[in-house]
């Protein structure tokens, strides 16, 4: 009786572990392994919790991104860390951040998808500049210079009625023009992934 007991608990224990492992509460789509690019699973899907019209609805910041493409942008980039609906409901965020060496270089950028906030919607703090351009992909960009704390520059790009932001922030050792190089970058990867507008 006591190898019944003993097989009984294990089979019951491995169907709790399985259960538990093949379960998730977290929604979203998966992500990319280190160093592989994203697929077309990066497209927005077509359920959302907020701005469920827009294109971007359902899109994850981090599909946009993959951690070998952000570190041959920023080398020394860590991986990528998905920061959810920070941002609203219905938001993706995204972060990758480079540890500060000898004083310098330290620097943190992002991706947040916001499919129910325009680039007219860009709050400027105090002290940031922001200009209108146009993305070499032709889409209206609202880039703003040092608005908030650090050295920054951040790019709203307009999507359809929504649209994604690239933020790249440094405390020391550059200028906003150097973090606005690495905007470039990132947007060079990410734009050709977005839906058209």
């Amino acid at each position: 009786m006591r190898v019944r007991s003993v097989a009984l608990s294990t089979i019951v224990a491995a169907a709790a572990l399985t259960a538990v492992a093949c379960s998730s509460t977290q929604s979203g789509q998966p992500l990319p392994m280190n160093g592989q690019t994203p697929t077309s699973s990066a497209r927005p899907s077509s359920t959302g919790t907020a701005a469920t019209g827009s294109k971007l609805s359902g899109l994850n910041a981090c599909a946009l991104l993959a951690d070998g493409e952000a570190q041959q942008i920023v080398p020394g980039a860590g991986i990528h860390v998905d920061q959810g609906e920070l941002g609203g409901i219905g938001t993706s965020n995204c972060r990758w951040s480079k540890s500060v060496t000898n004083g310098q270089g330290g620097v943190t950028f992002g991706l947040t998808v916001r499919p129910a906030q325009s680039v007219k919607d860009v709050v400027v703090q105090s002290g940031g500049q922001l200009s209108s351009t146009t993305s070499t992909g032709g889409r209206q960009v609202a880039l703003v210079k040092n608005n908030g704390a650090g050295i920054s520059c951040f790019a709203a790009i307009a999507v359809g009625s929504g649209r994604v932001d690239i933020d790249v922030t440094t405390v020391r050792g550059a200028t906003a023009e150097d973090m606005c190089a690495i905007v470039s970058k990132i947007d060079d990867v990410v734009e050709p992934r977005l839906p058209t507008s």
